[in-house]
């Protein structure tokens, strides 16, 4: 068997506690390794919070640019290039993935992109995505795990290829007549902005709840708001 590299910390998963805890323990002198199977910094800055309200911030103009009458301001005819809104958004994230790397480099913990498994006890088998493998001991090892969009077992709807909020993230076209499923916090964000440019824009849960009982009513009055802009 081949010999493991040692660490003083193992961390599988980049993401909020992952990233924060590989950089005290780096930087206190621990050699410290993560390993990422992706998204740099975890799901946060790549394609959940951050973006979502990158393009929210988006929306928000193109709000008040369809009300400016309102204000005494002419801009007519107000248009959306979603083309454009993507890659202010994916602008944002490469700085925040800089912004990620330059913190391994200053303290020294190790960022290894790939996947890891556990082999025997405090020891994993890294499948870098460059095709390699490693073999990596830890004196301690931590788990940052994270999570994945599912889709609700109706019959036709993965037919259907319904968006995920990471597809959602990357698309340059703006639905009509938008659906959100659920109402956790990445599809919050993402159908917010999203209503701005929607005919018609509704949310609902796998429970069968009434939305209007469940969703706070600042949201309702949101939507009614971006009814009058589509």
């Amino acid at each position: 068997m081949v010999e493991p590299e040692h660490f003083d910390v193992l961390i599988i998963g980049s993401g909020q506690g992952g990233k924060l805890l590989a950089w005290h323990m780096a930087g206190s002198g621990h050699r410290t390794a993560v390993i990422e199977r992706r998204w740099i910094g975890g799901s946060c800055p790549n394609i959940a919070c951050m973006p979502s309200k990158n393009v929210m911030w988006s929306a928000r103009v193109a709000h008040l640019a369809h009300h400016a009458g309102q204000f005494g301001i002419v801009a007519d005819p107000v248009e959306t290039d979603m083309a454009a809104v993507l890659q202010r958004k994916r602008d944002m994230v490469n700085r925040e993935i800089e912004l990620h790397l330059q913190n391994y480099r200053a303290t020294g913990a190790e960022l290894i992109m790939g996947s890891g498994r556990f082999v025997a006890p405090k020891i994993l088998e890294a499948h870098l995505n460059d095709g390699s493998t490693r073999l990596l001991a830890g004196e301690r090892v931590f788990l940052n795990l994270g999570s994945h969009a599912a889709i609700p077992g109706i019959p036709g709807l993965e037919a259907a290829r319904p968006l995920t909020h990471v597809r959602r993230s990357n698309s340059t076209t703006c639905p009509r007549i938008w659906s959100c499923s659920e109402e956790g916090m990445s599809a919050s964000n993402w159908h917010r902005p999203i209503a701005v440019s929607a005919a018609a824009s509704v949310s609902w849960r796998s429970d069968h709840s009434s939305p209007a009982g469940k969703i706070p009513t600042s949201r309702m009055q949101f939507w009614r708001c971006c009814a009058t802009t589509a």
